[in-house]
């Protein structure tokens, strides 16, 4: 595959990321006249190339908190026939690289943690961390990938001088010792559709904990609506009380053969 990424800037290649961005969540796209704006006042907008068609980008911009100058990274979309081949991280880096050259040391952004393979992307590949739960984040959402549930999202920061990129895992002993230390299951139905089982333990001690989330919850979502909504408002309570009582999301972990993914706890600062 002949993938190019490059900086998008031009008025054209604005255009073309609007109707990729149409093509993919089926709702009217950011606004030409915002995204170029941002274009050039810096945000960096990335587009990935496969022989000379748009088929992936990243779009951010400035964020300022806490007196703290940071880089918003807002949406990224790839085009359904190429995703899961590694876009996803290679506009990542890309964006890194970028934001480091411009001086940006912090990029943040949101993403819904029932959706596994972005949580596998920001937290295992590129080494992010979860950091902050917000419920129903965007209010309602009518597009094709967001609609019915509420909008809750997880904030993610990457510290780009301090983080390290590429896969991240945890040593074999640190899983088997975190695996008894599971405080949300995914407990197979009749129908083999997936429902959340949390465990009452005792958190204080534990060094790591494990969250169960479906694989595929877009798939569970479109067979059962009223259990989407189940996972949604357990995963809401759990992860809320977890970073209130200073843990973080600092990992995921999936193993083959499984229905679904775990979320690495860790206590904040270590």
């Amino acid at each position: 595959m002949p993938l190019s990424l490059q900086i998008i800037e031009t008025i054209e290649q604005l255009k073309e990321m609007a109707r990729l961005e149409e093509e993919i969540w089926k709702t009217a796209p950011v606004p030409l006249h915002q995204t170029l704006t941002v274009a050039k006042n810096g945000g960096i907008i990335i587009g990935a190339y496969v022989d000379g068609k748009l088929v992936g980008f990243v779009y951010s911009f400035p964020g300022f908190r806490n007196g703290e100058v940071y880089l918003c990274s807002h949406m990224m979309g790839i085009a359904e026939s190429f995703r899961d081949r590694g876009l996803g991280y290679r506009l990542k880096m890309k964006q890194a690289e970028e934001a480091r050259r411009r001086g940006y040391r912090v990029i943040r952004w949101t993403y819904d943690p029932l959706q596994s393979r972005n949580g596998y992307l920001n937290l295992a590949k590129l080494g992010a961390l979860g950091v902050e739960y917000v419920e129903n984040c965007y209010g309602e959402m009518n597009d094709a990938l967001n609609g019915q549930l509420p909008s809750d999202r997880f904030i993610v920061e990457w510290r780009l001088d301090e983080r390290p990129t590429g896969e991240r895992s945890l040593a074999k002993a640190d899983l088997l010792k975190a695996r008894s230390l599971t405080v949300l299951e995914a407990g197979q139905r009749a129908d083999g559709l997936l429902r959340p089982v949390l465990r009452d333990i005792d958190e204080t001690a534990a060094p790591l904990l494990l969250a169960a989330v479906p694989l595929d919850f877009p798939q569970l979502k479109e067979r059962d609506l009223a259990l989407a909504l189940e996972w949604r408002l357990a995963t809401r309570a759990l992860f809320q009380r977890l970073l209130t009582e200073g843990w973080i999301a600092a990992g995921a972990w999936r193993r083959s053969g499984e229905p679904a993914m775990h979320y690495i706890w860790v206590r904040r600062n270590e």
